[in-house]
């Protein structure tokens, strides 16, 4: 049933409402298997994204008027290890190791990775993304440690998601256009319950044509809003004043 829907606007035109909505759990069998855990990429813009390194099963692209009762999506939310993710680094640390693909070189060595490595594409993919200017209306920021990501995020509405580095690296990210967050509460089909954040853009007009999105969702960039799960290590800061 929909729960009391919460409509204070937040800050950037943010809203946050409380829905339930029920879960189809078909990929399990797919995120069963780690060697087929593999990235995604797609491109709301004409350069790289957020998006790039997000799990596949949580890119299910749906639209607000999904948000509703009894609707069935096939996703899957994987457990993950904490153990295994990277480190947050202290602000004091995080500013003593060079952040820049100028750098790139010295930070293999530093972190003993070669140059033809995984590590060192998924670090020279993180720097290019991090330094790639902000499409219009957004504002952006790549966050090395938690206190330099707090000195970002207030009184907006951010949305941070974590980038394959080998410490914690989060791109936050704000857009002067409208988004709404929702806390959906879900069903899977084996009775799992469980709660996920997911935002909707409702302006994508400056989103790319070849945005993954809108072909899967059969839409053109401006026409309909475009809503996702955010990952378990992904999250959404809003202002004091709105609950979730």
């Amino acid at each position: 049933m929909l729960e009391h829907p919460m409509d204070d606007d937040v800050p950037n035109k943010g809203h946050v409402d409380d829905v339930h909505i029920t879960l189809y759990d078909s990929q399990k069998h797919v995120m069963d298997d780690p060697a087929k855990h593999n990235h995604v990429h797609v491109h709301p813009s004409s350069h790289m994204n957020h998006m790039n390194h997000m799990d596949p099963s949580s890119m299910v692209f749906f639209t607000v008027k999904d948000l509703k009762v009894g609707k069935t999506m096939p996703i899957y939310f994987p457990k993950r290890d904490p153990s295994t993710s990277p480190h947050v680094l202290p602000r004091e640390e995080a500013i003593s190791i060079p952040f820049s693909s100028k750098q790139l070189p010295h930070l293999l060595e530093f972190f003993s990775f070669s140059f033809d490595s995984p590590q060192a594409k998924a670090m020279a993919d993180t720097l290019k993304e991090c330094e790639t200017k902000p499409i219009k209306g957004e504002t952006k920021f790549c966050a090395t440690s938690l206190e330099s990501m707090l000195d970002f995020t207030p009184p907006k509405m951010v949305a941070c998601h974590t980038m394959p580095y080998p410490y914690a690296i989060f791109y936050c990210h704000s857009q002067k256009s409208e988004n709404k967050v929702f806390k959906v509460r879900l069903g899977g089909e084996n009775g799992d319950k469980v709660e996920a954040i997911a935002v909707c853009h409702m302006d994508t007009s400056q989103w790319s044509p070849d945005h993954v999105s809108f072909r899967l969702l059969g839409v053109q960039p401006g026409t309909s809003s475009v809503c996702h799960f955010f990952p378990a290590d992904n999250f959404v800061w809003v202002p004091k004043l709105v609950s979730i």
